[in-house]
């Protein structure tokens, strides 16, 4: 496999979507290229209504190639699939731009992925950040401490897009996000559960691994709706 510059993990495409949260991705791609292992490319979609100059100049030194992408379409499940075209790499991991990153997270849950093999899916704890305003809440989250494989028909959501690692074969199998699903349509939410579900009808497993930490920001006022 091809191989990065850093700690000889093989090349890989981060995928990270936003919309209208300027400050926010931006503190999101920091903790990304601050972490001890960054992805070969950095891929950031994003759907905001103006383009972001600051992450439209961004530099790094790290080896990590940032590649910004203003669509202007709306949708996370359509930004995902976007991301997926435009990745140059066969090991694919996603994040949010209203999530922070352990700096051990990118090469755990790499790792992972390549312990489990091409036919799994890794996802990782998805904890709370601290609220950011009086009330403020982060939903989606996942905080247990062991280890579980899953597979089948299981009744149960367990895929944290926000926290994912996945071979592009394993997309190939069941197909992209449905992008009439998830936030920016008329029904705002079940894209992972379906996603999920579609990879475990096709026999492969889900892993979740609990060492691969992210955040997600208590940004959200208590009277939040998704839209």
């Amino acid at each position: 496999m091809e191989k990065s510059e850093h700690h000889n993990l093989p090349a890989t495409s981060l995928i990270l979507c936003t919309r209208n949260r300027p400050k926010l991705v931006l503190e999101c791609v920091r903790s990304v290229l601050l972490g001890d292992e960054v992805p070969t490319e950095l891929i950031i979609v994003d759907d905001s209504n103006e383009r972001n100059s600051d992450l439209q100049s961004l530099i790094t030194e790290r080896p990590c190639n940032i590649r910004y992408l203003w669509t202007r379409s709306i949708g996370l499940s359509r930004a995902n699939n976007d991301g997926i075209a435009a990745a140059k790499h066969d090991i694919l991991v996603f994040t949010q731009d209203d999530v922070l990153v352990a700096p051990r997270w990118f090469g755990i849950i790499v790792r992972a992925l390549i312990d489990a093999g091409q036919h799994s899916v890794v996802t990782g704890q998805v904890l709370p950040g601290e609220p950011e305003m009086a009330g403020a809440f982060a939903p989606s989250t996942k905080s247990n401490t062991h280890g579980e494989v899953y597979r089948g028909r299981i009744g149960a959501d367990v895929l944290y897009v926000q926290n994912m690692a996945i071979y592009r074969s394993a997309i190939n199998r069941v197909g992209a996000f449905d992008q009439r699903l998830g936030p920016g349509t008329p029904f705002p939410g079940a894209e992972d559960n379906d996603f999920g579900h579609r990879l475990l009808e096709a026999e492969c497993r889900i892993l979740y691994e609990p060492r691969a930490v992210t955040y997600h920001r208590a940004w959200r006022p208590k009277n939040w709706r998704r839209a």
